[in-house]
């Protein structure tokens, strides 16, 4: 199991990462967004991130132990969600807006995952 968590939170990072760097360059206007590897390997690593996630929630046992970590994932999807606005939107408002609510979902991800409440 500490591979299978030292695997979602390598995906975590790469996730993140890899979001603000196609984030400036779409602020940017770069052509680097249109290339192929560049449009593809972000859901690669979200499905990856997702799978190692719901592993990680399947190997607990007792909801009341791992509620923070079902929340967790229900985040990850939000935050995919509004990557998924940022980059497919046109207007500029909304993807600014997009890109605030990605960063924050990401955040409150990594602030479960660091306290790990019992939620109920």
């Amino acid at each position: 199991m500490t591979a299978l968590k030292h695997i979602h939170m390598t995906l975590a990072i790469i996730t993140i990462l890899g979001f603000l760097l196609r984030s400036v360059w779409l602020f940017r206007k770069s052509p680097m967004l249109t290339k192929k590897w560049v449009k593809i390997t972000p859901h690669v690593i979200d499905t990856l991130l997702l799978l190692s996630g719901v592993l990680l929630l399947a190997t607990f046992y007792g909801w009341t132990v791992t509620s923070w970590l079902a929340i967790k994932l229900l985040l990850i999807v939000v935050y995919i969600g509004f990557g998924i606005i940022t980059f497919k939107t046109n207007k500029t408002s909304l993807r600014g807006i997009a890109f605030t609510l990605a960063i924050i979902s990401f955040a409150s991800i990594l602030y479960l995952a660091r306290i790990k409440p019992i939620l109920w």
